[in-house]
């Protein structure tokens, strides 16, 4: 079969020039977040149906739904794509996208990163490759990894590429995950004046407003840029958690409330895990800063989590999914999902994937500490939490979504009698996170509690309150 360009710089194996050029309208489609990416690929498929590359990237994509049976059906387009590479001439490349694929559904997510890191040591331009990549490094919560991962192919991209504003908001959004803001910042600035429909960079810009406390300055940036994010696919509504984390922090708790009915909530039945993600964390942040949030809200999440017990493809995920059980008060469902987690994770034929190493780590623990919270019994949620404090960021995600995770520990030391401990979390959290009047106030709790002059942390609260 004979090679084509795809568009992007990079020749891929293909019938005719028309299905190349739909194949790489797909992988811009899917690193710009449109709406249309699967008709993208069906386009393809359609121009040509034995095409090897795109049965491969329709398998990613179905490991990208994050489910039980999107999985089993990438496991039918590897063995689609496999007999494919078995007849097809293709090249080094394309068969080192099978070698991930394969890796990927065969639970071994470091060995897909892996097969995608090798394909960028020869082929840098590889969008997909880095794309996925950074899926991966995401999940792992290596931020250095992710930032690495795209200054390792820079030399090979400038602006004449369509895809440039896309690498350089991705690597901003590394070196923000990092703890290089400054330099993070600038990179994902660049990009959204390069493409302000650019999804990812928005929120990576967004993100640092977040680690630096600058919650009016993260309001304005993603309202002023609203008219172009709001028209990606569901990631959208990532970003107005994003906006509704600024309010949180102002204690604009009417705000997050009707930015989470009209935005954050208002498209569940699609059942995409980052809108249940999003959702879950934002309720149970609500109800660490006091606020009702109704039984309804909890039940709609927890109606979709239960359809979820036996999916682990992200321990990540499946935390959030346990939380909306709790958080709807549904503890035998809860129960069943924290063991079906540790079979999954103790299983002879599954302990040595990625996910069931960490969940092993960290994940049971986390999951039966939210089980200790909303049993009314936070000194054991302490004791689970506290010597895994720094493993945590193993389950993946960004720090300002893990952060949940840290704010419930604050809260369950509080709760549980731990005071020393509560008081050395929050002097560490209100360095850190200096503008957090939440930290603040329960700093001011954690000093009542030890027999020493909260004054100045109540007042910086207050202060905080009125400036933020």
């Amino acid at each position: 079969m004979p090679v084509y360009s795809d568009g992007l710089g990079l020749d891929v194996t293909a019938a005719s020039g028309e299905a190349a050029s739909a194949f790489g309208s797909t992988v811009e489609g899917y690193v710009r977040f449109t709406r249309d990416v699967g008709d993208r690929l069906k386009d393809t498929l359609t121009a040509d149906p034995d095409m090897p590359l795109a049965h491969v990237t329709k398998g990613y994509f179905m490991k990208l739904f994050g489910t039980g049976a999107m999985s089993v059906r990438a496991e039918k387009a590897l063995g689609t794509a496999t007999d494919l590479f078995a007849r097809v001439d293709t090249t080094d490349r394309e068969k080192g996208h099978l070698a991930a694929l394969g890796a990927w559904c065969a639970g071994d997510i470091e060995g897909a990163a892996e097969a995608w890191e090798r394909i960028l040591l020869d082929a840098p331009r590889d969008m997909l490759a880095l794309r996925l990549a950074h899926f991966a490094h995401f999940y792992a919560g290596s931020g250095a990894r992710m930032r690495d991962s795209v200054a390792r192919v820079m030399h090979a991209w400038d602006r004449s590429h369509p895809l440039y504003g896309n690498l350089i908001g991705m690597y901003g959004f590394g070196l923000e995950e990092a703890g290089d803001y400054r330099k993070g910042e600038r990179y994902a600035r660049e990009a959204v004046e390069i493409d302000p429909k650019d999804a990812w960079s928005v929120h990576a810009v967004a993100h640092v407003m977040e680690m630096e406390g600058r919650h009016r300055e993260g309001i304005d940036w993603i309202k002023g840029l609203e008219p172009h994010w709001s028209t990606v696919h569901n990631f959208r509504f990532h970003v107005w958690w994003h906006r509704a984390l600024f309010h949180l922090e102002r204690y604009e708790l009417d705000e997050v409330m009707a930015l989470y009915d009209a935005q954050v909530a208002s498209d569940l039945e699609a059942d995409q895990y980052l809108d249940v993600v999003n959702a879950a964390a934002l309720l149970w942040r609500l109800e660490l800063y006091g606020m009702q949030v109704g039984p309804e809200r909890w039940a709609q999440l927890a109606d979709l989590a239960k359809k979820h017990l036996d999916d682990h493809e992200l321990i990540f995920v499946s935390l959030h999914y346990l939380m909306a059980l709790l958080g709807a008060g549904r503890m035998t469902d809860a129960a069943e999902m924290i063991e079906k987690l540790r079979a999954y994770a103790e299983d002879a034929a599954t302990r040595d994937q990625t996910q069931a190493r960490i969940t092993r780590k960290v994940g049971l623990a986390l999951a039966e500490a939210m089980s200790a919270i909303r049993s009314g019994n936070p000194a054991r949620a302490v004791s689970l939490i506290w010597p895994l404090r720094y493993d945590i960021q193993s389950i993946g995600g960004s720090h300002a979504q893990r952060d949940v995770f840290e704010e419930m520990l604050v809260d369950a030391s509080l709760k549980g009698g731990e005071t020393a401990k509560a008081r050395a979390l929050l002097s560490e959290r209100t360095e850190k996170k200096p503008n957090s009047a939440w930290s603040w106030e329960r700093y001011g709790e954690a000093l009542t509690a030890s027999g020493l002059d909260a004054s100045a942390a109540s007042a910086r609260a207050t202060e905080l309150r009125s400036a933020h």
